[in-house]
């Protein structure tokens, strides 16, 4: 008979984005570590900071707003 484990998923630890609405995010690992409205002023505010790796950036949509695509 096999025994199974309950495994925690990291996607269970996501945070929720819709308080980052229109803003520019950084996240250093799945946290968000800065945030700011124009992505100057954010990667400003990250050249300030020390980081392990280099933090991944992105614009959270509105809620008007569709998701975005990339197309290459």
């Amino acid at each position: 008979m096999k025994t199974y484990r309950t495994v925690i998923s990291r996607r269970a630890k996501r945070e929720d984005l819709a308080r980052y609405s229109g803003r520019w995010v950084a996240f250093a690992g799945q946290k968000v570590v800065e945030s700011a409205p124009s992505l100057s002023v954010l990667m400003l505010k990250l050249k300030r900071r020390k980081f392990v790796g280099k933090p991944s950036v992105m614009l959270v949509p509105r809620k008007d707003e569709g998701p975005y695509i990339l197309f290459v």
